[in-house]
Parts: structure tokens; sequence; C-alpha cells
């Protein structure tokens, strides 16, 4: 929300003087022809921002062009999970592991055959997972409703809690909004690399990787970032106070601060304070078969052309979560510094010939 924003906006000190700010907002409206928020979402206000302010769109062209390319899609496989696995799996690339679905007061594993409460914790418990088991919506979720659970003794536990069914069916369908849905899928938790848990343990710590796929069906890379979950988090969700880490796309190379988003004061902070990790030597994990990995997959989900992907790393390799179609580009805007020579940028500049050549001169 801008009124986020424009708290940040009053916190800063080194801001451009108010007759400057006025001049480039006007120039922003004009080269774009929408309402230039973009100017105090990605703090254009700053003294440090030259020229390189016309290379940010307003979000909302950006979100035109993405459902544009996506107009002939089923958003149906990328929202179902258990869709979205199989799809991928087929492919032959890695993906996540459903063991069971549910509904309320109603477990079934995944020939569709009906399981007791007991069955499921016996079952659960007979894996052995050492890092037990996720349990989130089939379809959406944002990060909500999303819960770790495990068994120790033939018992479901959650922070230590013993679930019996009511407990059970309580904490999936009645909290962390989980109301909103009536189906949801339990999975394997993902052993990440030690290398992404030093960021923060207690999350998976995904991979964002914004890909457009161009009308002869090359796949191009817009932007990468970390996500990082706060401390003590289950999920990497920049919405709930996570982070966000720019990755250069060609080497996996750390490129930014750690981004927080505006309810949580909008500053980047430092990687080597906040997770001890020195930027300067870290490189993400099998990141060639990261890039290989979502490339094939952006084409096995033709004719989708503009997503966003969540890519977890383990130790053997990359698992590929989920495929969003509707992310949110904000944040991979900032982090990438525009969007402008970027393959969704162009892609709504190239419909809008005249406006694309006045932004490109007023770059030079």
């Amino acid at each position: 929300m801008l009124t986020e924003d424009f708290q940040v906006y009053l916190k800063a000190s080194d801001k451009k003087p108010i007759p400057q700010q006025v001049s480039e907002i006007y120039q922003l409206y004009t080269l774009y022809g929408y309402l230039p928020y973009q100017y105090l979402k990605h703090s254009l206000y700053l003294r440090r921002f030259g020229k390189e302010i016309y290379r940010y769109f307003p979000t909302e062209l950006l979100h035109i062009a993405r459902d544009t390319a996506n107009a002939a899609a089923d958003p149906t496989i990328v929202e179902d999970k258990l869709l979205f696995e199989t799809t991928i799996r087929a492919a032959g690339l890695g993906t996540t592991n459903t063991l069971f679905r549910l509904r309320r007061d109603a477990i079934s594993d995944m020939a569709g055959k009906p399981v007791s409460h007991d069955d499921f914790v016996r079952a659960i418990d007979a894996m052995d997972l050492p890092d037990g088991i996720i349990v989130k919506p089939l379809t959406g979720g944002s990060g909500s409703a999303v819960f770790k659970l495990r068994t120790r003794d033939g018992r479901l536990l959650h922070k230590d809690e013993v679930l019996d069914q009511a407990r059970f069916n309580h904490l999936v369908f009645n909290t962390n909004n989980g109301f909103h849905w009536t189906d949801f899928i339990v999975q394997e938790t993902i052993d990440q690399h030690p290398e992404l848990s030093r960021f923060n343990p207690t999350s998976v710590n995904t991979v964002r990787i914004d890909t457009f796929v161009d009308a002869a069906g090359t796949v191009h890379f817009n932007t990468a970032a970390l996500k990082v979950g706060m401390p003590g988090s289950i999920i990497d969700n920049s919405g709930i106070g996570g982070y966000m880490i720019a990755v250069d796309i060609e080497t996996g190379r750390l490129m930014t601060g750690a981004k927080r988003e505006p309810k949580y004061g909008g500053q980047y902070y430092d990687i080597r304070s906040t997770f001890g990790i020195d930027p300067a030597t870290f490189t993400m994990p099998f990141w060639r078969d990261v890039r290989e990995a979502v490339q094939r997959a952006a084409q096995t989900l033709a004719p989708f052309r503009s997503l966003g992907w969540d890519i977890a790393i383990t130790p053997s390799g990359p698992l590929i979560i989920e495929a969003n179609a509707d992310y949110g580009i904000e944040v991979l805007q900032e982090l990438a510094g525009g969007y402008v020579d970027k393959a969704l940028g162009q892609s709504y500049l190239d419909r809008h010939p005249a406006r694309k050549e006045r932004i490109l001169e007023a770059l030079q």
C-alpha cells in the first residue's frame, strides 16, 4: 500500500529538492501515461537516482504485460499444486512430494483411498521423515495456512503440542486463515541445502525467478532473487516480514542487500551483519542446474509466457516448488533496477512504440 511507502518517504533523509521531485513525477507521468507511483514505491526521490528513474515502470503496466502474455493459458495448472507437481514431474524435473490430501474431517492417500486420522499419523511416523511434513492449501495461499508438523513416538505434533483429530482439524481449517480453503495437501518437508540454511534454518529459502517466453519460444530470465524467511518463520514470504536479495542471473552471486517490504520499514539490510554471510564470496549452489531446470519448466508450461518460479535448492540439486501467474513484480523490479531492458518490460513497450522511443530517449 502506498500509505506504507509514504511512511518510508517521510523518514528518508536524503531526498531531492521538492521542485525536482515534482518535475520528475510529471516527466514519468508523461512518459508512461500512468500514475507514476513507482516514484514513491522505489524511492526514486532519493538523490542517488538520476536518469535511471525512467527505467522503472508503474507496476500495473507490468502486470498488464504479464496477464496479456498469459491470456491463452489455463491458470488451473499453476493454481492446483497437485496438477502442477504431476506436470513438472512428468517433464523429468525435481519437484515436491505430496503424501496425502485433506478435507475437513477427511483424509485420503494419493490413490484417493480414505485414511483414518490414526492411520495417517502412523503412516507419517513410519516414513521417518527427518524434517517432518508441511500442510498447505491445495490452491493459492501466499504463505497463509501453512503448517509444519512432525511425529514422535506415534503422535502428531505442532510446536510440541500433541494433535488429536479434533485439534488437527482446528489447526488446519480454523487458524492462520485456513478457513478460506476446503482442500489441503500434505507434503514431505524439503531438506534445503546447508548453504541456504545459513540465512535462516527454520524456513525453506527459495529462489524466485521471473521468466518471459517470447514469440519464438525462447525463455528469458528477467530477475532472480533469494527469498529468506524472518527468524523463526517456516515460510520465506516477504509479505510477512521476510527478505529478498537480488541474485545475478549469470553467476548466482548476491547483488544487493536484503530488502524488506515497506510495512516492515522498506529498508535494505547488510548481508554480513544480518545473516553472518560474506556476499563477496557467497554463490548460490547448483546455480547452473537451477537455470536449466527453470528454462525447461517454462517451456513445459506453454502457453504460459510470464511466470514467477519458486525454486528450492537441496543438497542434491534444485526442486521446483511452484509457478505463479499472478506474482508480484514490485520488489523484483526494484532489485533489478527497473524493467525497461527486461523481456517483460520490452513486451509492453513493443506494443507502444512511440512511448518506447520517448523512454529510451530520456535514458540517453
